[in-house]
């Protein structure tokens, strides 16, 4: 077994049926928590840019263990 990151961002707006999320695996902590603000600051920019002003978004990393994921520690992260 091998450590992960997972990022987790939670994305929520008024009269949204339900809430939306989704999950990123890094290597690392300082990684995930770098990551996770670069791409939540872009979707704010997105979102606002559509008009949408009340878009709401939780995000956390946390630690997970994992079968080595081939190919992983080469993936480059393209921000």
């Amino acid at each position: 077994m091998v450590k992960i990151v997972m990022a987790i961002i939670i994305t929520s707006m008024p009269n949204w049926p339900s809430i939306r999320y989704q999950g990123y695996i890094y290597p690392d902590m300082e990684t995930c928590v770098e990551y996770n603000q670069i791409m939540i600051d872009d979707f704010k920019s997105y979102a606002r840019s559509q008009g949408d002003n009340e878009i709401h978004f939780d995000s956390f990393c946390f630690e997970a263990q994992s079968y080595p994921i081939e190919g992983f520690n080469t993936i480059e992260l393209g921000i």
